[in-house]
């Protein structure tokens, strides 16, 4: 028997509808190779040829094991034109080992033009969990539920270069002190990742709080494949309506060896988008002008 989609899909979108909001669309999640712990079928310059020869406007590329300012750095410089590209960093144990030194390893990549970080994702105690591995990772808080020092000195990096923040793979307990932490700094461009995501499980209620705050709720594409679990891209498109979509952002999380690439993963996703129910407004505020307000980058 066939599951049907709570969302009835709409009639045909036209061809022409997707191409204009493909065009100068921005990808803020992107997981090129090389990768030590998983097998990636496209590297950064590939991701970066694809999507200008696509006509995009914007990638940022990110790993979970290292850095990727000095990959964004050198593609920009040297092989494309009109396309920009991002470098970002992921706290975890390979990358800034740990909370101790992530500060300082934010700083100097952001020295060199990183512009996103994002808090603790598989190296994230929550994540671990959800992984099988309980007590492992890294966690934000104090035993207390107080944030750790190391954050107040993360925040204020990313507040000084004027950066991205977005929350990783952590709790909701943990992203939402995060967020407050930031605010509090005056940081506005936040990022909740993911959290419809089967390994992020924040609740509608969670996410409605998060978008009160100021921070901008992700979607991403890779979340209704097999791999990610067959999300209903009808959870999507309830989401935008309820959150609103001057408050959300659209990504692909793409580049697993199964994976289409990301750039015809972001033409897929726009697509999808319509069909279930978003306006070319809303998809165009989600693919087009939140990245770019977030990345500093101009239309």
């Amino acid at each position: 028997m066939m599951l049907k989609p709570r969302n009835k899909p709409m009639g045909r979108i036209p061809v022409s509808v997707i191409d204009d909001l493909f065009k100068d669309s921005i990808d803020m999640h992107i997981h090129p190779g090389p990768d030590p712990n998983a097998e990636r079928p496209i590297d950064s310059i590939g991701v970066a040829m694809l999507a200008e020869e696509a006509g995009m406007k914007g990638v940022v590329l990110k790993s979970f094991t290292y850095n990727t300012a000095s990959d964004a750095f050198l593609i920009e410089q040297n092989l494309v034109s009109d396309l920009r590209v991002f470098g970002s960093v992921v706290i975890g144990y390979t990358t800034t080992g740990g909370l101790t030194y992530a500060a300082r390893t934010i700083e100097a990549m952001a020295k060199i033009g990183c512009k996103v970080v994002w808090f603790p994702a598989m190296d994230a105690e929550w994540c671990q969990a959800y992984l099988g591995n309980p007590g492992k990772g890294i966690c934000i808080l104090k035993e207390d539920g107080s944030l750790r020092e190391e954050v107040f000195d993360i925040l204020k990096v990313i507040k000084q270069y004027n950066m991205v923040v977005c929350s990783g793979h952590m709790s909701y307990e943990e992203s939402t002190k995060m967020f407050d932490a930031a605010i509090s700094l005056g940081i506005t461009k936040m990022v909740a990742t993911h959290p419809l995501a089967e390994l992020s499980r924040f609740t509608a209620d969670q996410i409605q709080e998060l978008a009160d705050k100021g921070v901008y709720i992700e979607h991403v594409y890779g979340t209704t494949m097999p791999r990610l679990g067959n999300l209903d891209p009808s959870d999507y498109v309830d989401c935008v309506k309820q959150v609103g979509a001057e408050r959300t952002i659209m990504g692909t999380d793409l580049a697993q060896v199964w994976d289409t690439d990301p750039a015809t993963g972001m033409r897929l996703f726009i697509g999808q988008m319509l069909q279930f129910g978003c306006t070319a407004e809303e998809v165009e505020l989600m693919c087009k002008k939140n990245p770019a307000k977030l990345l500093d980058v101009e239309l």
